[in-house]
């Protein structure tokens, strides 16, 4: 009798596992600031650069923030699929994709505008709006790219 070959399928299942809790005092992240002092904390001491994704409910409260990438002196990978994976388990409605800048200097590099361009489309096909990109530097500095939006509408509504 000859044996039949069988091709078998994984059933899996996937689901976050929360490793710590960190304590940040509100329900809410209601400003820029408040993001920078909540994910600052995991930062401050940080020699390369480091991505975080912080997903927020329909509430905006945190409900997970996940260290997605450690690069090297002056840049980390980041990709999509490792952003929104977080978010998409944490069933979060929004993102805020942080990083660091161990030089200091909170400039963003044109390589930073082309990723938020391509994670805030890439947030649209799933349903998940990327709320803000924040470049935290020295001494609570940081740079804010949905605030350069904001600016740059409000210039152009000025005109």
């Amino acid at each position: 009798m000859q044996l039949l070959e069988k091709n078998y399928v994984p059933l899996v299942r996937i689901h976050a596992v929360k490793e710590q809790n960190l304590p940040y005092g509100k329900r809410q992240l209601n400003t820029t600031q408040e993001v920078v002092e909540f994910s600052g904390q995991l930062l401050k001491d940080a020699d390369r650069e480091y991505v975080l994704v912080l997903s927020v409910d329909t509430k905006c409260a945190p409900v997970g923030i996940e260290v997605v990438s450690i690069g090297t002196l002056n840049q980390a990978l980041i990709e999509p699929r490792e952003i929104f994976k977080h978010a998409v388990l944490s069933n979060a409605l929004g993102v805020f994709i942080i990083h660091n800048h161990p030089s200091g200097d909170v400039t963003p590099s044109t390589e930073d505008r082309l990723v938020t361009e391509r994670l805030e489309n890439a947030g649209k096909i799933l349903g998940i709006k990327v709320l803000d990109h924040i470049i935290l530097g020295e001494y609570g500095t940081f740079y804010s790219l949905a605030e350069e939006k904001r600016r740059e509408m409000e210039l152009c509504q000025q005109m």
